[in-house]
């Protein structure tokens, strides 16, 4: 038996086929197929954050300068190399569910939403 860890993806893998899109499926499925490609891993990452962001979380705030990740965050330089608009705060802020709190009790409900 090999002694080296491969990663199972079973969560990604299932909110990836739940809650994206088409499009969002089929980057995940190439990306998969090389889970030792440090590039595929981070790409997977930025499509389950999208994915949770827009799904779950519904922040839509930048990632800001106080978490402690800014600088050295792979996810948000690799945003960066693919040109995305944005660059959304993600999961793995150290800072993120304080952040999501602000961000929660700036929302105000809209009429369908109980508060």
């Amino acid at each position: 038996m090999d002694e080296e860890y491969l990663p199972v993806f079973a969560e990604e893998i299932f909110i990836v086929n739940l809650y994206g899109t088409d499009e969002e499926i089929d980057e995940f499925n190439i990306l998969i197929q090389s889970p030792d490609v440090e590039k595929n891993v981070i790409s997977m990452a930025l499509i389950i954050e999208e994915i949770k962001r827009r799904s779950f979380l519904k922040m839509n705030w930048y990632c800001c300068r106080k978490c402690g990740y800014f600088v050295t965050c792979k996810i948000n330089w690799y945003r960066g190399i693919r040109n995305f608009d944005k660059r959304n705060c993600c999961t793995y802020c150290q800072d993120f569910w304080e952040c999501h709190k602000k961000f929660v009790e700036t929302v105000k409900p809209t009429p369908e939403e109980p508060e």
